[in-house]
């Protein structure tokens, strides 16, 4: 394995990049390893859709959210375990898709694998319900700070989950938030724009965040995030309200100045965006 270490310093993270070479492939990738707080990690391999892994280390063990594609589940708990050896006790899945869930069976031999359907059942695991019917999450308390997983289904997928490191002051989103990239919420705009006001509204104005792909954001990052989304939306109405079909609309280019947008991950580019917000709003 080669390594490169590089250091950056921002605001709130340290950044650690290496190459490593892929088992059997002979192909050179990379990882970055961002730290939040002393408990608090992000690790992307850049491999695929690149997802991001959200990690806490501490006293009772190492915590991962998500697990990322399965034929580097064994580069991800190298990565890992370069930021603390030992086994993984938890994996929190935000969803079940496979760039997200697919490291499970690797990386959680010997622990315990939360998904949205999993968390009545996790009472005995130390996974609490609290709050009350309309604002419910469910809590753990794992290296010294409340970790609170957060049922946020209908947008992404219907099992999407939020998970918040309270004391770290950090939230990883998963797929509802794709912070270089547009929504990936199909016909479902209008509910994906709640959860994300909703987020705005309820975390802390110090939060940092990890999307699921993407680099990360604070909060007033995400507040010029869901500007962009509602200036390229209001563009489309104006279309559909002049009587542009999808296909007008994407001849004309009519987001033409929002491309940038559809390169980190190219299956969402203008004309997806422009498909999801026509078929979100065809009906009022």
């Amino acid at each position: 394995m080669k390594k490169i270490w590089t250091i950056a310093f921002a605001a709130f993270m340290v950044v650690f990049v290496s190459s490593f070479f892929l088992d059997g492939t002979g192909i050179e990738t990379e990882k970055t390893v961002i730290k939040f707080s002393d408990k608090v990690y992000r690790v992307t391999l850049n491999f695929g859709l690149r997802p991001n892994i959200g990690v806490s280390v501490g006293p009772d063990g190492i915590l991962l959210v998500d697990t990322g594609h399965q034929e580097i589940a064994e580069e991800l708990l190298s990565a890992v375990n370069q930021i603390m050896d030992g086994d993984i006790s938890y994996i929190v899945n935000t969803h079940p898709h496979g760039d997200h869930a697919g490291g499970n069976e690797k990386c959680g031999a010997d622990a315990v694998i939360i998904g949205y359907e999993d968390l009545g059942q996790m009472v005995s695991e130390g996974v609490l319900m609290r709050g009350d019917e309309s604002n419910n999450f469910y809590s753990l308390d794992f290296n010294g700070e409340e970790i609170r997983i957060i049922p946020s289904p209908g947008a992404h997928s219907d099992k999407d989950l939020i998970i918040y490191f309270t004391e770290s002051g950090v939230v990883h989103m998963g797929d509802l938030l794709l912070t270089q990239s547009f929504p990936a919420v199909g016909p479902r705009v209008k509910k994906y724009l709640e959860i994300l006001d909703w987020a705005i509204d309820l975390f802390p104005q110090s939060t940092k965040f990890i999307g699921g792909h993407g680099r990360d954001y604070t909060m007033a990052e995400v507040k010029d995030y869901r500007k962009m989304l509602m200036d390229s939306i209001k563009i489309v109405q104006k279309g559909m309200q002049d009587g542009k079909s999808v296909e007008d609309m994407k001849k004309e280019d009519v987001l033409k100045d929002y491309k940038s947008w559809g390169i980190f991950l190219e299956f969402l580019d203008t004309d997806s965006w422009i498909t999801s917000i026509y078929n979100s709003y065809k009906n009022e």
